[in-house]
């Protein structure tokens, strides 16, 4: 290959293609395959219904140490509260710093801190977690770090955690935290299995911790979206749209034989569609500054929007009592059988939040929005809200729309509200979209009814609304156009396809595997031509050698 090849536009084009594809042709395939687990299946996890049937009934009669009062025990400001059991003993989890903070387990019937579990504990709690269970366990190692399935900054702040297997046909383990003093991940052969090979392939997940975990992810998108737009040019620019006859009198549309015309058909058929999945993955990654997603300010954080984000200002514990703890999980189950409530603020108000314990079966056909369900208090379930300071208060399900509009103007000071309206029916925006494609990431609920408010700011914000938790989700201008960079493009998440399952999931897999047989056929040829320029560049280096011996004998 002469240097001056270069200056022929043409050669210059396929060989960059050629090279380009030669580099990220492998991460295609992987890219694809992984797709196709993901449509279906996300990292494994344990489910919130799990959790609450399985914890015991809550029982606060003993209760004599106030939420404050147990702060003693607790380094850091709080912002979230959980009350449950630990044994037949009540406990305060409290959460605090930012984010995902850290769990802090207190003691409400003598306010002392309960000791981080060590193996035999943590074994021991599972037992009783599972009392239908009749095997053994086995703890196979105490994590201080993240394994393969726990790379999910949201999971790391419960180490260190037992990971204790369990002696069935699932081959389940379990993995305990010690400092939140329960069991935050469950997996099994199969969801492991599926776990590594979806979600875990498809961002190349268990490099999470490297620091070029994210500058890999963004290289090879950028080389792949160059080399497929490329690819689409040269697809279209040698295809012939009219017949073309050669000497042998064969009529022929593309000039290549063999994997090159079977690439060459494959990119003229699917080659736009994965331009559509590289760029809308790279805007999943957060690189492009007109199609991103838009942090909450602290006001909208404050005004609902704190258990969407997992952070905010610490909660003010001072005017909860025991008394009117002690009175609210009495009302919440009047209502149905409890296993927690959680302190949940909402116009500088304080309230417990409380879910209906979920039977056996309903534990069983659990319906995970997120990987972290398992503690979030915006779970998609019947539950119920009473004030945390009124020992008058009775139970309710919904706060009024006069209330919710307040939080409105709260989150948005100083800007005017053009329209007000209860959607009863999901829109474009605020809408359950495939969970598996995000199971790795906390995520808001999207449940109607649901108040949608608009405003005249200059990013154009909608809010919505939810009033059976009062949590707010945000959405500028900007959000709405990743809902369509990202979702649309990467998953085909339009009304159109996606409620209309399983026109859906024939159209992505028809897509995938078209995908999938562009990315193989670069492959093929690929390897023969790396292996064709190795062994040139081996007998150029060893033509020197061969030549020097005879003359050194002579």
């Amino acid at each position: 290959m002469k240097f001056r090849q270069f200056f022929n536009w043409r050669f210059s084009l396929i060989f960059f293609h050629r090279w380009l594809g030669i580099l990220v042709g492998l991460m295609f395939v992987i890219w694809s395959l992984s797709g196709i687990v993901l449509m279906y299946a996300g990292i494994p996890h344990m489910t919130a219904g799990e959790r609450l049937h399985r914890l015991p009934a809550l029982d606060l009669a003993t209760v004599s140490v106030t939420p404050a009062e147990a702060l003693g025990q607790v380094q850091g400001a709080p912002f979230r509260l959980r009350v449950s059991m630990h044994g037949d003993r009540p406990v305060y989890r409290i959460n605090t710093g930012f984010v995902f903070g850290n769990w802090t387990v207190v003691y409400a019937d003598t306010g002392e801190r309960v000791p981080d579990l060590d193996a035999e504990a943590a074994t021991a709690w599972l037992t009783d977690f599972l009392p239908d269970y009749e095997g053994g366990f086995v703890v196979e190692t105490t994590l201080q770090g993240p394994d393969m399935f726990t790379h999910s900054p949201g999971i790391q702040n419960h180490m260190p955690m037992h990971r204790i297997a369990l002696d069935d046909a699932s081959d389940t383990e379990y993995y305990m935290s010690a400092g939140s003093m329960e069991p935050v991940m469950k997996t099994t052969f199969w969801t492991r299995i599926l776990g590594f090979s979806g979600y875990n392939m498809h961002t190349l997940f268990f490099f999470r911790q490297a620091s070029w975990w994210t500058p890999l992810l963004q290289w090879l998108a950028w080389i792949g979206l160059g080399m497929v737009i490329l690819g689409v040019v040269l697809g279209i620019w040698r295809f012939n749209f009219r017949k073309k006859v050669k000497k042998t009198g064969e009529a022929w549309r593309t000039p290549y034989s063999g994997w090159h015309k079977w690439h060459h058909w494959a990119g003229i058929i699917f080659g736009i569609m994965a331009v559509s999945w590289v760029s809308s993955g790279l805007v999943s990654l957060n690189i492009l500054p007109v199609i991103t997603e838009t942090l909450y300010t602290e006001a909208q954080i404050e005004a609902g929007a704190r258990s969407v984000q997992g952070q905010g200002d610490h909660i003010d514990f001072s005017p909860l009592t025991v008394a009117g703890l002690q009175h609210a999980a009495t009302e919440l189950a009047s209502e149905f059988a409890i296993s927690e409530m959680e302190l949940i603020e909402f116009n500088g108000n304080l309230y417990y939040l409380a879910y209906r314990k979920p039977d056996r079966q309903e534990m069983l056909d659990w319906d995970s929005r997120s990987a972290f369900d398992f503690i979030t208090p915006t779970l998609e379930w019947e539950h119920r809200l009473i004030s945390a300071t009124d020992t008058g208060a009775q139970p309710f399900s919904a706060f009024g729309e006069a209330e919710l509009l307040a939080i409105a103007r709260q989150a948005l000071p100083g800007a005017t509200i053009t329209e007000a309206a209860w959607l009863d029916e999901p829109d474009s925006y605020y809408y359950r979209t495939v969970d598996s494609f995000d199971l790795g990431l906390p995520r808001s609920v999207r449940q109607v009814p649901v108040l949608r408010v608009k405003f005249d700011d200059p990013q154009s914000t909608w809010l919505y609304l939810e009033p059976s938790l009062g949590q707010l989700t945000k959405l500028e201008v900007i959000d709405r156009r990743n809902r369509w960079g990202y979702y649309g493009l990467h998953g085909l998440d339009f009304a159109f396809l996606y409620t209309n399952r399983p026109l859906w999931d024939i159209i992505m897999l028809s897509l995938v595997i078209g995908v999938v047989t562009l990315s193989v056929t670069t492959l093929v040829p690929g390897w023969r031509r790396v292996r064709k320029n190795v062994l040139k560049i081996t007998r150029l280096g060893r033509q020197p050698a061969e030549q020097e011996d005879p003359a050194f004998n002579r």
